[in-house]
C-alpha cells in the first residue's frame, strides 16, 4: 500500500515536470546546440558542453514547468487539456511543487558555474523572464514573443562563452530563433484557442484567428532566411541549398495541412518542430 502511494506521488512529480512530453525541453535545447554547432570547432571537441547544454535544458524546462502551473493554477482548472495537471487536480500540493522546484533550481545552478562570469551572469538574467512569461498571456496578444525571448536565451550564452562578446551571427540566430518560438508555440496555442476565449487569456492564436497559418508561414519564411545566410559562403553550398530548399517545402506542405480547428491537429505539427531542428541542426553541421 505504502509503495503503491510512493509510486503515484512519484507519477505526479514526473507529470508535473512533463517528464513524458519531452518535446519542450528539446524545443529549448535547441537554440543551444544551434549555437554550439555554428562555432568553427569540431563536434567531438565540443561534446561535454552539447551534453551540459542538454541537461540545463531538462532542468530548466522542468522548473519552467513547475513555475508555470503554480501561477496557471486557476485557469488550468477550466481548460479541458490542463484540467488534470496535479496541481490543478490538487495530486500535488503548491508546497511540494515549491520544494521539487528549489532543487530543480539548485542543480541548475551547479550546471550553470560551470561556464565563465559573463555567462553565469547572462544566465541569472533570464530568471525573472521565467517567472514573468505566465503572466505575459493576461497582458499581451503577442505572449509568444516573450517565450521566444527565453527559449531563445541560450545562444547569447554560447557566444558569450565562446565569443567573449554576442556577436553579429549570435544576435541573427538569435533572432531565428526567436521567430521559430514564435511559429510553434502559436500551433501549440491554437489546442486551447475556444477555452482561451472563453477564460480572457491572450495569445496569437487567439489573436490571428483563422489567418494562423499565414502568420505561422511567415516566421518560419524568416527562420529560414537567416539560416540561409548563414550557408550562403558555405564551402558546401549546395549540399546546404538543397537541405534548406528540402526544410522549406516541407515546411510549407506540412502548415498547409495543420488544421487549426483540430487541437489534435495542432498539437501533431507542434511536435514536428523537433524534426524541423533536426534538418536545421544538420544544415549548421554541414558547413
Amino acid at each position: 500500500m505504502l509503495g503503491s502511494l510512493v509510486i503515484n506521488k512519484i507519477s505526479n512529480y514526473f507529470e508535473l515536470i512533463r517528464f513524458n512530453k519531452p518535446i519542450g525541453f528539446l524545443l529549448l535545447m535547441w537554440p543551444c546546440w544551434f549555437g554550439l554547432a555554428l562555432l568553427n570547432m569540431k563536434t567531438s571537441e565540443l561534446f561535454y558542453w552539447y551534453l551540459l547544454f542538454f541537461l540545463g535544458s531538462f532542468l530548466m524546462r522542468s522548473a519552467g514547468c513547475i513555475i508555470n502551473d503554480i501561477v496557471d493554477i486557476e485557469f488550468d482548472q477550466k481548460v479541458k487539456r490542463t484540467k488534470l495537471r496535479p496541481l490543478a487536480s490538487k495530486k500535488i500540493t503548491i508546497l511540494e511543487a515549491l520544494i521539487l522546484l528549489m532543487i530543480l533550481i539548485a542543480i541548475s545552478f551547479l550546471i550553470l558555474v560551470q561556464f565563465n562570469l559573463q555567462s553565469i551572469m547572462l544566465g541569472l538574467l533570464s530568471i525573472p523572464c521565467i517567472v514573468l512569461y505566465p503572466f505575459m498571456k493576461r497582458l499581451t496578444n503577442f505572449p509568444q514573443i516573450f517565450l521566444g525571448l527565453i527559449f531563445s536565451w541560450g545562444v547569447l550564452i554560447v557566444s558569450i562563452q565562446f565569443n567573449s562578446k554576442i556577436t553579429f551571427d549570435y544576435i541573427l540566430l538569435y533572432c531565428a530563433c526567436v521567430f521559430w518560438t514564435i511559429a510553434y508555440d502559436t500551433i501549440y496555442a491554437y489546442q486551447d484557442k475556444n477555452d482561451d476565449i472563453k477564460n480572457k487569456i491572450k495569445s496569437t492564436a487567439v489573436f490571428f484567428d483563422k489567418n494562423g497559418k499565414k502568420f505561422v508561414l511567415i516566421c518560419y519564411f524568416i527562420v529560414l532566411l537567416i539560416f540561409s545566410y548563414f550557408v550562403w559562403n558555405s564551402s558546401n553550398f549546395l549540399l546546404s541549398s538543397i537541405i534548406i530548399a528540402t526544410i522549406a517545402i516541407c515546411t510549407y506542405i506540412a502548415i498547409q495541412k495543420w488544421d487549426i480547428t483540430s487541437p489534435i491537429s495542432s498539437n501533431y505539427y507542434f511536435r514536428q518542430n523537433n524534426i524541423f531542428a533536426i534538418m536545421l541542426f544538420i544544415l549548421l553541421q554541414s558547413f
